[in-house]
């Protein structure tokens, strides 16, 4: 399902950072409050609320967990009016080209395929604490560490729009999909691998995927060859259903183009599909055999709209939401009529990186180079610590990027170390680690040369993109500058997004360092993005005591709570002390939503309570409000 893929797209969208009390702000309260105390007992009562008031506030400060919640508090919005009967909720997705319309969990690849149908057709599992998959009203999933067995139950009243149950037959037909000889997508990784009988059947050896057993029709039982905490995240688990007897016809090879996935895809959602223009339009009408209640609202119409004209339709009352809101007009929105604008975190981070090494294809591996220009550790922290990314984040995203100090954002909350060592703006201390790891400037023209005396120039590559990309490194380069470092972008300007990748992922030689963003997804594990063995461990950095850390969480062992903890966190010293890649931003970014949606909540509904779901949506106007 989704949670299992999107840890590796290369998203530009980044994670929020807790806003903190300002403690001075505080002192002066109690002071002022004293003042009154002393002048009017009649005010007595009050601040002492007051007081407990500021009390609070503290020990949220303290506690950044508290923060974190309060702040997901903080994201559901109850909007005046009462609701009308049925009604159509209109969703602007700022799109550039034609979405693709690939209606089917294992087989899009396309996010705004995923912001159409995700939920629409699924949300099938609840979210759990630090983004675990969850029982739900659909499914009951039984987690069993010591058999290496996840069993999925599927509930009564579980069922597609047709209004027949969803079998057991659904669930693991997912698998055989993904699984198959020719399947065309992209899900078939090593947590499916882990998947006992998986690979026999991938390779034709098997008919049947041997650890998929289903005891009665409603019951699928999934074995793994190892249990580890990756799966408690949904990492080989497939939950969202796809229909065994609407689809069994089509062959594996044809089923990504087949109508049945296109144009008339089932549904176990809220809404089912119901009109079509491809690549322009999509209509959602009620499901009313929906197994969490028929929805309230009558249909849902999404369509494409230029990221261009995304205010002016705003302001004039076309959309309730828009996704994938352009960042160019975050600060145009806050004056909006008829919308509540709100800041969202993001789950993802921006950073920068080294080329330390390359990727050998054959052995499918990372290699490090000890000789690579950027091997000196105290030339990579210079470099981390010479930039003021503070005021980046200020001056260019108005405050909704800030610094980040960890590579595990702090949506995992009960993962992210708030504490962790980072590498704050100190350009003094910066030029002191360059003089120490001798670049020193031997002829006087304000830039360093490397240990040996010789010119030393690093190539660093950036993104184009947005107004503030130009300036941003330009910022940057300047900050190097200031500290004595000489810094060109390679190729001589800022690389298009593709083209980056391309060099990146390539090893090409003209890239010493890069800036880039990854989207984490919902599973925390970063074994993915830094092990010897990850592809996209692009800085190609390799260390024993990484891979300590990283096979720590990863492995059965870090099924314990204490045990996983501690991983995190000396995964987190590894790579603050050898400076491999640091992050630059977590970043929250502003969505809307109209005020005639009575009810909506934009958190991330972590916990034990039920997930907000479409399909209680009520909406109070026959068309959006702008006033």
């Amino acid at each position: 399902m989704k949670k299992q893929f999107r840890v590796l797209a290369l998203l530009l969208v980044l994670v929020m950072a807790l806003a903190a009390c300002n403690n001075g702000g505080n002192k002066d309260a109690e002071d002022t409050k004293q003042e009154d105390q002393v002048d009017d007992n009649e005010k007595t009562d009050e601040t002492d609320d007051d007081a407990d008031k500021d009390d609070e506030d503290q020990a949220k400060d303290d506690d950044p967990v508290a923060a974190y919640f309060e702040q997901q508090e903080g994201l559901k919005f109850t909007h005046d009016g009462d609701p009308i009967e049925g009604g159509t909720l209109l969703v602007g997705m700022a799109l550039d080209s034609p979405f693709v319309g690939v209606f089917e969990d294992t087989l899009y690849q396309d996010a705004f395929d995923w912001d159409m149908m995700g939920q629409t057709m699924y949300h099938t599992t609840d979210t759990g604490e630090d983004f675990k998959e969850a029982s739900s009203g659909a499914l009951d999933l039984d987690f069993n560490e010591a058999d290496k067995t996840v069993t999925i139950t599927i509930k009564d009243g579980f069922k597609w729009n047709d209004g027949t149950d969803v079998v057991a037959k659904d669930i693991v037909y997912n698998y055989e999909i993904i699984c198959h000889p020719e399947y065309t997508g992209v899900r078939y990784d090593g947590d499916l691998q882990n998947v006992v009988g998986a690979e026999e059947y991938h390779s034709g050896e098997a008919d049947t995927i041997s650890g998929i057993t289903t005891p009665d029709d409603k019951t699928v039982v999934v074995q793994f060859k190892e249990f580890y905490p990756g799966i408690l995240w949904g990492a080989g688990l497939w939950l969202n259903p796809i229909n065994y007897e609407y689809v069994k016809d089509v062959p594996v090879k044809d089923l990504a183009e087949s109508d049945q996935v296109r144009k008339a895809p089932m549904s176990t959602g809220p809404f089912v599909l119901d009109k079509l223009v491809e690549g322009e339009s999509v209509e959602w009408v009620a499901n009313e055999h929906f197994w969490g209640g028929a929805p309230k609202i009558e249909r849902i119409r999404m369509e494409v709209v230029p990221s261009a004209n995304v205010l002016a339709s705003l302001k004039a009352g076309k959309y309730d939401l828009i996704t994938s809101m352009p960042a160019s007009i975050m600060d145009e929105l806050d004056d909006l009529k008829g919308y509540t604008v709100f800041e969202k975190p993001e789950l993802a981070y921006n950073y920068t990186a080294f080329k330390l090494g390359k990727w050998d294809d054959d052995a499918k591996r990372n290699v490090l180079d000890p000789d690579a220009k950027m091997s000196d550790v105290k030339l990579r922290q210079a470099i981390a610590m010479a930039v003021d990314y503070d005021a980046i984040g200020q001056e260019f995203y108005k405050g909704l990027r800030t610094r980040g100090s960890s590579l595990i954002i702090p949506a995992f909350v009960n993962l992210h170390n708030f504490e962790a060592d980072s590498y704050t703006y100190d350009p003094e201390r910066a030029k002191e680690l360059l003089d120490e790891a001798g670049y020193v400037d031997v002829d006087g023209d304000g830039f360093r040369e490397d240990p040996n005396g010789e010119p030393f120039v690093i190539n660093y590559a950036s993104m184009a993109g947005g107004e503030t990309a130009e300036p941003i490194s330009q910022f940057e380069i300047q900050s190097w500058e200031e500290v004595g470092l000489k810094v060109e972008l390679a190729t001589g300007r800022l690389i298009e997004f593709q083209a980056f990748y391309d060099k990146v992922q390539n090893d090409d030689p003209e890239i010493d360092m890069y800036s880039a963003a990854w989207g984490t997804g919902s599973n925390p594990d970063p074994n993915g993005l830094y092990s010897e063995v990850a592809f996209f461990n692009m800085s190609r950095f390799v260390d024993d005591e990484l891979t300590d850390a990283l096979d720590r969480i990863a492995s059965p062992d870090s099924m314990d709570d204490d045990f996983r903890e501690q991983a995190y966190k000396d995964f987190d010293k590894v790579m603050f002390e050898n400076c491999p890649v640091f992050p630059t931003f977590y970043r929250n970014k502003k969505e809307v939503i109209n005020k005639r949606v009575k009810y909506w909540d934009a958190s991330f509904q972590l916990g034990d309570n039920e997930d907000f779901r479409w399909n209680e949506l009520e909406l109070t106007a026959d068309a959006p409000l702008t006033e």
